[in-house]
């Protein structure tokens, strides 16, 4: 259960907190200290005698409050704030048109539907895109690989639990394979 909020430590003082809260209240020692603390910040604040203001106080207190809000400097009419004034925009337009003309000016590649290496990389052997992946990435270890955020904390452990469990035998059969070898 959840401990007793500001209002509900109020109505607690005033004996006025449902019976559910006031349960939690006897039951939880943070709910109780919350509570030993604020009843004796009041008790301590009653004691403390406190001079009345005199009746001059409220007779100006209305003026003084108009006197403020009627000092108080007017709202801007310009909605944009002074950071975001032409002094601040002008470069930064200038830079966004002048990098939109360099995107238009230089020429693009089409790309084409098919062409020689396309074909070329269809027909390259799974085993020789292995060698190559084994190649580029072959020196990074698991840890290493969680460490420098290439792969996510239990990111094996999930691509092994949704292994069929004939993958799962394969996987266990070429580690058994891999570790005699190792061994070798």
């Amino acid at each position: 259960m959840t401990h007793l909020t500001s209002a509900e430590l109020i109505d607690a003082m005033e004996g006025m907190l449902i019976p559910e809260r006031a349960a939690h209240l006897a039951a939880c020692g943070a709910c109780r200290r919350r509570l030993d603390d604020l009843s004796s910040v009041l008790n301590e604040a009653k004691q403390v005698s406190c001079p009345e203001p005199s009746p001059l106080f409220w007779t100006h207190f209305s003026h003084r409050v108009r006197a403020a809000i009627d000092t108080e400097p007017a709202e801007s009419r310009n909605a944009w704030p002074s950071w975001l004034r032409w002094q601040v925009l002008l470069p930064f337009g200038t830079m966004a048109m002048i990098l939109m003309a360099l995107m238009l000016a230089v020429p693009r590649q089409v790309a084409t539907d098919s062409s020689e290496n396309d074909v070329a990389v269809m027909d390259t052997p799974a085993a020789d895109s292995a060698d190559a992946l084994e190649m580029l990435v072959g020196w990074l270890d698991l840890e290493t690989a969680g460490a420098a955020a290439v792969i996510e904390p239990g990111f094996v452990e999930q691509a092994f639990l949704e292994l069929t469990s004939e993958e799962q035998q394969e996987l266990a059969r070429l580690l058994r394979a891999e570790l005699s070898r190792e061994k070798s």
